[in-house]
């Protein structure tokens, strides 16, 4: 087993309500967060507090009024000259992201990943997290659909801040970001079932040269990636539709809908009418 995967891989906590958790926390630079991967989006709205974190093979600087952002999967630990800091932090299960916003967030370079705001857009996002986080912590009949609906709103607010507040770095990025942009978009072209050597084929590459260029990326292989672009759509239908399995399993590209059954259940440990009913009982 390589090192790379020995690194821990955090799931959401228990805490979580509808595939989202929000706490407010206050992080000691003095004790170090050791490396590791979440399953989930993390988005702190930073009050107060400063310091570094290392992000896969790059560094987010951290300052106070800010959005700090964590990507599914990416390899992050913070280091002992962080200083106390105040913030509340969001984590958010992928299927409930919605597209344009996942296009945004997935889009921006590691130095950009912290974003400093202006004293409005402070104002207004602290605001937002703070009604977010009331909604989620009250005792509410319907706190799950308030919450949902306030976790919307601030995902389109934040995917808005991040867009139109990073530099476009379009003459630095590398070879394997470009290429791993493109075959992000083969994948939402054609179905997850390809094999690696298909889309290398697209994009006149070989095979190992595109398992290279995302694993630096993304940190998983072609075949591991695909699969969870696979999960993450299948989720995102089990929650958002009422379509019955076979009807997913289908629109999914699977001929054998109890196949699905069996991937789906190996790979999340439940099978897609236990998800389905997790989130709508």
């Amino acid at each position: 087993m390589s090192q790379q995967d020995q690194i821990p891989v955090h799931q959401q906590k228990i805490t979580a309500i509808g595939a989202v958790d929000i706490l407010r926390l206050q992080y000691n630079g003095k004790k170090t967060l050791q490396a590791h991967r979440d399953e989930y989006y993390i988005l702190c709205v930073v009050m107060k507090g400063s310091g570094t974190m290392k992000c896969d093979m790059g560094t987010v600087a951290v300052r106070p009024k800010s959005i700090l952002l964590v990507k599914p999967y990416q390899i992050h630990s913070a280091g002992p000259d962080a200083s106390l800091v105040d913030a509340y932090f969001i984590s958010i299960a992928p299927f409930l992201v919605p597209a344009f916003c996942r296009d945004i967030l997935e889009n921006i370079a590691i130095p950009d990943q912290c974003i400093k705001l202006s004293a409005m857009e402070m104002k207004v996002v602290l605001k937002m997290t703070q009604l977010l986080y009331q909604s989620f912590h009250d005792g509410n009949l319907y706190k799950t659909q308030i919450t949902m609906h306030l976790l919307n709103a601030f995902l389109v607010k934040a995917a808005a801040l991040f867009s139109v507040s990073i530099p476009q770095h379009k003459g630095k990025q590398n070879q394997s970001f470009r290429l791993s942009q493109k075959f992000k978009e083969l994948v939402t072209q054609h179905s997850f079932l390809h094999t690696a050597s298909f889309f290398a084929d697209k994009l006149h590459i070989t095979t190992a040269h595109l398992n290279e260029c995302i694993k630096s990326t993304t940190g998983l292989s072609v075949t591991k990636f695909l699969q969870q672009a696979l999960v993450l759509e299948a989720k995102r239908l089990l929650y958002y539709t009422h379509d019955d399995v076979k009807k997913i399993a289908f629109d999914l590209g699977f001929q054998d809908h109890t196949y699905f059954s069996r991937l789906f259940k190996k790979i999340t440990h439940e099978t897609p009418l236990t998800f389905r009913k997790r989130f709508h009982e």
